[in-house]
Formats: C-alpha cells, structure tokens, sequence
C-alpha cells in the first residue's frame, strides 16, 4: 500500500489490497490483491510476502524502517498475518510501505544485500527494457492486472538543468522530477498553455551532523550551526519551487500541524553574534575571523552528491555562512555511489538529507534517530537509515512509547516530546520544507496534477501507487 501525504497520510491500496489491525494493535492482517501478478505472469503469493518480511528481517542492511515483529505467516494464497511482541499501531505504514520480491528468483542468492537482479521480475505495471549510465528504459506490461495505462513505453534519461529545460520545451521530455532552477521564469512562463508544474510539500531538508565525530558531540557547536545559517538566502539561491523555512522539529505546520507543538511551529532566526556565543562556550576564540580551538581553526567536512548542482550550491552557500563565524567548511562533492557509501559508513561531518513525511511522524523519527540503526565512525557499521549515529535513551523510549500507542492524542504528546529533544539538543538542523512533484509539457499528454487537481505527487522517483495513479490520468494529445 501507499501512503497519500496529500490526503493527510490516507493508506492508498496497490499490491494490497485491504489491511485490518486488532484492537489491541498485536495482529495485523493484510489481504493480497486477487489479481496481483508477476511481471513473469505467476500470482505474488502471501509465500511472497512473508519471504520478502524474513529476508529483511535477517539482513539488517535491507532494513529500511526497522519495523520489529515477532512472526509472518502466510494464511492460504492471498492473506498475511503478522504477530507482534507489542502493539504496533505505528509501524503499520511501515510494513504496508514494503516492497515484495519474488521468493523464486531471490530464495538462492547467497548475498542478497550485492545482488544487482540484472533481470528484475516485479508486481508494477512495467518491465526493464535499458538500464545504463544514460537512461533508463521501462516497457508497459500487457498483462498488467491494476490500472489502465495508455503510457507504453517510459524513458529516464540523465540530463542537466539546464537541457531539461530545451527538451520539455520541444516536446521530447514530457514530465521531470528535477529542481528546475527559477522553473516559472525558465518554462512555464514561456508557454503557459502547455507548460506546467506541480509540487507541493512532500518532507523537510535537514543538516545532518555525524555524532561520532567528537566536536559535533558538543551541543554548543551545533547550536552554533543551527543559529548562522539563513534559511531564507538558501531558498532564494537555490531556487525550490514553494520551499519555506519551518520549524526545527522538522515538521511542516502546513502539513503536520495536529503534530507540532505550537510552541516550535517557527523556523530558527539566524542570529551570528549568538552563534558566535556558542562556540565561546564550546572554548573557541576568535581570531582573524577564525574559531580556533588549541591552536587550530574549527573545520568541518561537508559530503554533497556532485551531481545534483542545486544541493552542491547549498552546501558551498552553507560553508559560507558558517565561515561568518569562523568555521571553515571543505564541501566535497562525491559521485552518487562514493556519496551513499560515505554516508553510510559514517566518513563525514555534514551532509544534507531529506525526510519523506508518511501516516505518522513515526515514520520519520523512528529510522532517523533511533539508535539501533546508529552505525560507528569511519569503517565502522554501515548505515542506511541513523547516519547521524544519534544515540540518547530518552529519545529511544519515546519512540518505543509511540510506536506501542493507538491513541491519536498520545501519539501526539509524545511526539511533541520528541520535538522538544530536537529542539533543545539539535541533532540535525532543519532547513526548510521539501517540495516534490514534477514539471509537465501538455504537447503530448494531459492529466497532469496541478494545483487545481493535486490528486498526486508526480515525481517519477516517487514511484508507487501515487506515480502509478499520475499515469493512469494520463492521455494522449490526439
């Protein structure tokens, strides 16, 4: 199943097709679509799904939500039943979220976590017909058993800014889910008629900073990042259709606002002299503009994917702020694959990361700072969730607490707990809210989502139903 942010985190059925947890939030039991195939024309099975919940389960580095049940079994051909220690009224986004794989073509791999599946068999609507360095390529299945989707064929190439902008325009690109730097200006002002966009709030930027590393574990410096940073000169210089400063917290008050205790609904105001404060009680001096600490100047590694332009133009605008209060930032920018193994392993001081909201703030607090996903420092444990390596025993026993309540008024003092601990220990440093979606050309295809019908996020990274429901609006230009 999806999860519809638009729709206040409504469950949207696709693979499953109902799901019902007991009252007492410890049997959740989910009903496989009847029509549901392979992509190979076989039926995805409950043996399906219960293969896919215990590989994850044995392979931490597969875990990507880290949801904790005590046993999956399959109940006849099309119905799951999972069993939990404690209730799990929060983790069942998570579970529904879920990918499935094919128990047949993954049951005999010796390493799951390195296997490529150079031929993937999936339940979705299309195959894979190209996968390169240059575009990606995905063929319309003809047995597809969901939708009706008059889309054939989808091509994804690689392309810049500044070339999406010509191809949308001429009608070879028909929908990118980039950062378009001033999109109205570049495109949709040219041609309003058939140039288009949709991209409402979606998550939050953050600044993530590596615990493990020993001067980041100084409250003060942190508190010294979060106070010099402008939010606002971020937004106007790395354009984000829609972006704002929010609340540290990290939640949106547009969109999480029964969530977010009305006491952190503002964004930080930058404030240098406090800043500057800060690092005197972290035992810096000032001198020739530089906090120096022993003798040496306080530096910072910032980690950026090389490339997404726009995200190494922040962290450079980023290292200049921070430089006003005499911290030098070295912002490397890293291929996509050296950036997410870096990352993981925890070789950082700083990186940017986005938060994806979901049914519940759960969902995003519960891999991001619980600390059993907390890796160690360099060569250390890799991680793909808590690359902050976030370790405090008050923040694990609230989310244990959430993640056991069904009250809607519970979760929501405990979540506001939760925000007090960001606030007042700053483990990340909030930016500004995420837009996603996508600009459209309407020289081809209509149906797009926009203001007037925002019936779905249509960035094509989003996948899932809610890009599944944008191409089955989709109709051709006769």
């Amino acid at each position: 199943m999806g999860v519809n942010v638009l729709k206040g985190g409504e469950f949207e059925p696709w693979l499953a097709s109902a799901q019902k947890l007991s009252a007492d939030g410890r049997t959740l039991t989910v009903d496989i679509d009847k029509k549901a195939t392979w992509s190979d024309g076989k039926p995805v099975t409950a043996a399906d799904v219960v293969f896919t919940f215990e590989l994850v389960k044995k392979t931490p580095a597969l875990d990507a939500s880290g949801v904790s049940f005590s046993s999956v079994t399959a109940q006849g051909e099309k119905t799951v039943v999972f069993q939990f220690d404690k209730p799990a009224f929060t983790q069942v986004a998570s579970i529904l979220q879920q990918y499935i794989v094919p128990e047949k073509y993954w049951a005999n791999q010796k390493n799951p976590v390195t296997f490529t599946n150079p031929d993937p068999v999936g339940s979705g609507p299309y195959t894979l017909k190209r996968f390169d360095p240059q575009q990606v390529s995905l063929t319309l299945r003809d047995d597809y058993w969901r939708s009706k989707i008059q889309v054939k064929q989808i091509r994804l190439p690689v392309v810049n800014s500044a070339t999406e902008i010509s191809q949308l325009t001429s009608g070879q690109e028909d929908l990118s889910g980039g950062a378009i730097p001033n999109l109205e200006k570049q495109y949709v002002d040219k041609d309003p008629a058939k140039n288009g966009y949709f991209y409402p709030t979606y998550g939050s930027l953050i600044l993530v900073f590596n615990h493990d590393r020993g001067v980041l574990k100084d409250l003060h410096l942190r508190k010294a990042v979060e106070l010099a940073i402008d939010r606002q000169q971020l937004i106007q210089l790395v354009t984000q259709l829609g972006a704002t400063p929010i609340s540290q917290t990290g939640l949106d008050a547009a969109t999480q606002g029964k969530w977010l205790d009305p006491a952190y609904k503002d964004a930080v105001k930058t404030d240098l002299a406090a800043a500057k404060s800060q690092l005197q009680q972290a035992g810096y001096t000032f001198s020739g503009g530089k906090a120096v600490k022993d003798g040496k100047q306080l530096t910072l590694n910032y980690i950026e994917v090389s490339d997404f332009a726009d995200s190494v133009q922040r962290a450079r605008i980023i290292a200049d702020q921070l430089g006003k209060i005499g911290i030098k930032v070295n912002v490397q920018p890293l291929a996509q694959g050296t950036y997410t193994d870096t990352r993981a392993k925890g070789d950082f001081d700083l990186a940017s990361y986005g938060l994806a909201y979901g049914a519940v703030p759960w969902q995003v607090y519960n891999p991001l700072l619980n600390s059993q996903f907390a890796g160690t420092a360099k060569g250390g444990v890799a991680q793909t969730n808590n690359y902050l390596r976030w370790r405090d025993k008050s923040t694990d026993d609230l989310l244990n607490q959430l993640a056991n309540s069904g009250d809607e008024q519970t979760q929501i003092q405990l979540t506001r707990k939760l925000e007090k601990i960001i606030v007042d220990q700053v483990p990340f440093v909030t930016l500004s809210n995420i837009t996603a979606g996508c600009a459209w050309s309407a020289r081809n295809w209509t149906g797009f989502p926009d203001k007037s019908n925002p019936y779905a996020i249509c960035a094509p990274w989003n996948g899932g139903p809610a890009f599944e429901n944008v191409l089955a609006q989709l109709k051709p230009v006769k």
